[in-house]
């Protein structure tokens, strides 16, 4: 009963599907455990704490902006192994003080013998599990149900007197003994309150709409203006003017170095923005408190402050296998009347199906590169030919490491950024 009291819990504590990957904590995946749920796609609980953000995330691993959850199957068999772990609430047996009987009085004594014979007669019937089935008892649910309806019958020497009287005319075949039923299913929904609210328990663990798990957001009726367009485009400038500019306002960015970034050129416009990643947290103001603005590495987005506009820079990599969690759950999740997403248009069509299920209107703006790219008709052939500002593109780690230490001994310094390719880039050879 405690595990089922945990699962319904973390359930309730968390009003929730394509793409999402965010969980409230562990104790939910721990109930899932324990449950008729199976979680396959996690990996493990970071927690971080700071004045932005003060819940864990869960961070799935392989196909991470996809739940996968499925019920565990019994080979074919009543699927029952959420019911297993649920035990009735004990009722006592009813004892009148002054022993007075009054089924009895106006009907007959009854044999314990023959209450025994009728209950399991009962309970053998496919009738009576098949009208079970019908308010919610599955056949582990039932078995329980009629041990315990037995037990009562059996061990009360005044039973309830229409129960009595019921009794008294299935032995005298003055009804069927179907009659039992309401009675029956009476005692059980006494013992499984759980079966009173078992439709709102289906819709809060429905987890096929991770879009409903964010309803702060979805109070909202938020703007999505997608910013697409290649590299140097001025995608990313135009919707940072928009954070400039507004009241309140978050930027979520995919690495460290843009979210310092970003928060460097906040406080040279006099713009007060704090900036949090997971290895750093700094506030615009001495006293700690919070700013209006914040930027920080995508994973750290707070889906609960309320903004005025979010940036959500690179949002291509929503499809990424190891990080897109972060990118959906920013998505779906952030409390922003206005959501500025920049990417590559490649991930147009993918927003706006999410956009679909969360009911915001979506607005395309597509930039053109702003310098054109032309090739060297000859090699760099040497580390001397590199100029300042020079990106060099290495395909392995080794390689970087080997490119940087030549740079700098030439006393060029160089900054290190490496990490997997955007989704759907295929390397040529």
């Amino acid at each position: 009963m405690s595990k089922l009291r945990s699962f319904r819990a973390c359930l309730m504590a968390h009003s929730f599907g394509r793409q999402s990957g965010i969980w409230p904590n562990n104790l939910f995946l721990r109930a899932l455990k324990h449950s008729c749920v199976s979680a396959t796609c996690f990996e493990g609980v970071d927690r971080y704490k700071c004045k932005h953000f003060e819940s864990g995330v869960l961070k799935p691993r392989g196909y991470s902006n996809l739940i996968k959850v499925r019920l565990k199957s019994s080979g074919g068999k009543d699927d029952s192994y959420l019911s297993s772990f649920v035990q009735p609430i004990p009722i006592k047996a009813c004892r009148d003080p002054d022993g007075i009987n009054v089924g009895e009085e106006l009907t007959r004594t009854l044999k314990k013998d023959d209450l025994l014979r009728l209950l399991n007669a009962f309970c053998r019937r496919p009738e009576a599990k098949k009208l079970a089935a019908e308010n919610g008892l599955d056949s582990c649910l039932f078995h329980k149900a009629c041990i315990d309806f037995r037990r009562y019958c059996i061990e009360t020497n005044n039973l309830p007197v229409d129960l009595h009287i019921i009794f008294s005319d299935i032995l005298q075949e003055a009804c069927h003994i179907d009659d039992l039923f309401p009675y029956f299913i009476q005692h059980a929904r006494t013992i499984f309150p759980h079966l009173d609210c078992i439709e709102d328990l289906k819709k809060i663990s429905d987890l096929r709409r991770p879009a409903n798990w964010y309803p702060e957001a979805r109070a909202l009726e938020r703007k999505i203006i997608f910013h697409a367009g290649p590299t140097n485009s001025g995608k990313t400038y135009h919707a940072l003017e928009r954070f400039y500019g507004a009241k309140s306002g978050v930027y979520c960015g995919p690495l460290r170095l843009l979210a310092n970034e970003v928060y460097s050129k906040s406080k040279k416009m006099g713009v007060k923005c704090d900036l949090v990643t997971g290895e750093e947290q700094h506030f615009s103001n001495s006293d700690g408190e919070v700013s209006a603005h914040l930027s920080c590495t995508v994973e750290m987005t707070s889906v609960s402050v309320p903004y005025e506009v979010a940036v959500i820079d690179e949002i291509q990599m929503i499809r990424d296998v190891q990080r897109g969690w972060a990118w959906t759950r920013a998505f779906l999740g952030v409390c922003a009347q206005e959501v500025h997403v920049c990417g590559e248009a490649s991930a147009v069509s993918i927003i706006k199906e999410l956009a679909m299920s969360t009911g915001d209107q979506v607005e395309v703006r597509t930039y053109k590169r702003l310098t054109t790219l032309s090739v060297l008709n000859h090699a760099v052939e040497n580390f001397d030919r590199v100029k300042p500002g020079d990106c060099v593109v290495c395909f392995s780690k080794n390689d970087i490491y080997t490119v940087s230490r030549q740079l700098e001994k030439r006393c060029v310094e160089v900054a290190v950024i490496y990490g997997t390719l955007p989704p759907g880039c295929i390397v040529v050879t």
